[in-house]
């Protein structure tokens, strides 16, 4: 059973709900949070590798060069042309591409001409 925030969403997945490693919120904890653009700049060019997840059947991998994320149907697939700036970003895709309506297919709908 997964345990939502009061936002709706898994707890882990929520900016404003997600615990970092200290133990505090994440948005709050002034260890993970950097306060000036040096100390977000180093943040960023020491980041460590994250690990692909799976998301319906789709997986979610990050490419730390280019600081973005892609989806992908299997592992023998290509990568999606589309990046997405979050893993949040690119479940939210797979989601919408996957409840979308089947497009309709059919001819013109006019007026007979009698």
């Amino acid at each position: 059973m997964t345990d939502y925030c009061i936002h709706g969403f898994d707890r882990q997945i929520c900016a404003s709900c997600r615990r970092c490693a200290h133990g505090l919120l994440e948005a709050r904890c002034a260890t993970c949070n950097p306060k000036t653009a040096r100390q977000a700049t180093l943040m960023l060019a020491s980041e460590a590798d994250r690990p692909s997840e799976e998301h319906r059947g789709y997986e979610i991998s990050y490419v730390a060069g280019e600081r973005s994320w892609y989806i992908r149907a299997d592992a023998d697939a290509p990568r999606s042309q589309q990046s997405y700036r979050s893993a949040f970003r690119a479940r939210r895709a797979i989601d919408e591409m996957l409840d979308a309506p089947d497009p309709v297919v059919g001819g013109k709908k006019g007026k007979k001409k009698a």
